[in-house]
């Protein structure tokens, strides 16, 4: 799997797409769907269910749906997750036979653009240049993934693993939690969800993109002291840790 670039920007590349959409699946995802009737618009809960890439559709769950009025219009659908926010337009399926017959599930095409926002603009520190930052992945199987942080926000991190996770992480929502050892005084546990990994066959080494989730307030204000005076040293050169 290659690691999706859920920065500010546009997805238009079908994997890329279809990616996203079943790893939204997998961790579930908030998705809502928005009509507007004159001038008043209302957002409706909704959940995503399943692809069908070949197909090139994907099927919603909503009890508000209704085929008849949403038939031939183009819907905007929004999901979030942690510090990330996508929206999508899509139209619903011609052959939507899962939506007949009163049933809540709706067929509708796969979208040719997503549109990624970052919720939360954090400043990211490198850490592999100073020194080895611990951090312990428990899995929700109870097997722990040891590691270390390359770099780091108040929204998440990227770790390495020396060793190919392609087997173990076949599915990315398999881990749950983290502990991160910045500071013997700072000791980060929260939970984390994976949004991409990349493997080095070669080089047995595994590179994993997280995004933290139930962070506590308080350490979510100590981890952006911590980065402000990590920044502060490295841009004076101080090769002092944090």
């Amino acid at each position: 799997m290659q690691e999706l670039n859920l920065t500010d920007g546009d997805l238009t590349h079908r994997q890329e797409i279809v990616q996203l959409l079943k790893m939204s699946i997998e961790q579930g995802w908030k998705y809502s769907y928005v009509t507007k009737i004159r001038n008043r618009v209302t957002t409706h809960s909704l959940r995503l269910v399943s692809l069908n890439v070949q197909g090139g559709t994907f099927c919603v769950e909503s009890d508000s749906m209704d085929r008849e009025s949403l038939s031939g219009k183009t819907i905007m659908f929004r999901g979030q997750s942690g510090g990330v926010s996508i929206v999508f337009q899509s139209k619903m399926s011609e052959g939507d036979s899962v939506g007949n017959g009163g049933s809540s599930l709706h067929d509708f095409g796969l979208p040719y653009k997503i549109a990624c926002t970052q919720l939360r603009k954090t400043v990211r520190v490198n850490l592999e240049r100073d020194r080895d930052v611990p951090v312990t992945l428990y899995l929700t199987t109870g097997a722990m993934i040891e590691g270390t942080v390359m770099d780091i926000s108040t929204s998440g991190a990227k770790f390495r693993v020396n060793e190919n996770l392609g087997n173990e992480l076949k599915n990315l929502q398999i881990v749950d939690a983290c502990k991160i050892n910045l500071t013997d005084e700072l000791v980060l546990q929260c939970g984390v969800q994976l949004i991409g990994m990349i493997n080095d066959d070669g080089a047995n080494i595994s590179f994993l993109r997280s995004q933290f989730v139930h962070m506590k307030t308080e350490d979510e204000d100590k981890l952006e002291s911590f980065i402000n005076t990590a920044l502060q040293q490295q841009d004076s050169g101080d090769p002092a840790s944090a």
